[in-house]
């Protein structure tokens, strides 16, 4: 028991930094941009942020109302709060297919070139 205690506040104080360096680098990144003259530029980019932010927006809500809701046993217990259920196949089908994606786009951007 006494390992799950220190697992669980390592997992909070990760996240708690993880949270803290995503709000850092967002507050970092707007303070440095770099404006440019060139309008077709920054439409690009800033474009091309709105699409990806939409892309995993609509891959974790496909993913949600696609996830199962099947109890699972878990330690001789059944678990079957729908809620949870679905985060957890959200979470795990969202984070491969948005890996597959990410690989697929790297793979055509190289031999683009």
């Amino acid at each position: 028991m006494l390992y799950i205690d220190i697992v669980l506040w390592a997992v909070y104080l990760l996240l708690v930094v993880a949270t803290a360096v995503a709000v850092w680098s967002a507050i970092h990144g707007v303070q440095t941009h770099e404006r440019t003259d060139d309008p077709l530029a920054s439409r690009r980019t800033s474009m091309l942020g709105y699409i990806t932010a939409g892309v995993v927006a609509v891959v974790l809500l496909l993913t949600y109302l696609l996830a199962s809701t099947q109890p699972v046993v878990s330690n001789g217990k059944p678990f079957t709060d729908t809620l949870w259920l679905r985060l957890t196949d959200m979470f795990i089908f969202s984070s491969i297919l948005l890996i597959c994606l990410c690989s697929a786009i790297v793979v055509a951007a190289k031999f683009r070139r």
